[in-house]
């Protein structure tokens, strides 16, 4: 039996992300951007990176204020 867990948009969840040199990983925090139904039909997860780098914020970027309710450890 293949177990599953239910994620929907808007939830926050750990992934591993692989370093460029595929020396190792990291776990980081994501936003799950795509839908219910998409996740359904294509069994993929559209996601954005969230990062505490609010020193270097890009094109796109967006500074999150309530960081403390969504369960991160920093702002």
């Amino acid at each position: 039996m293949l177990l599953t867990t239910e994620y929907k948009r808007g939830d926050i969840v750990l992934v591993n992300f692989v370093f460029a040199e595929e020396t190792g990983s990291k776990r980081r925090p994501v936003l799950i951007l795509s839908s219910n139904r998409y996740m359904e039909e294509r069994q993929d997860v559209i996601v954005s990176a969230i990062t505490s780098n609010t020193l270097r914020l890009l094109v796109g970027d967006h500074l999150m204020f309530d960081w403390e309710a969504a369960d991160l450890l920093f702002p």
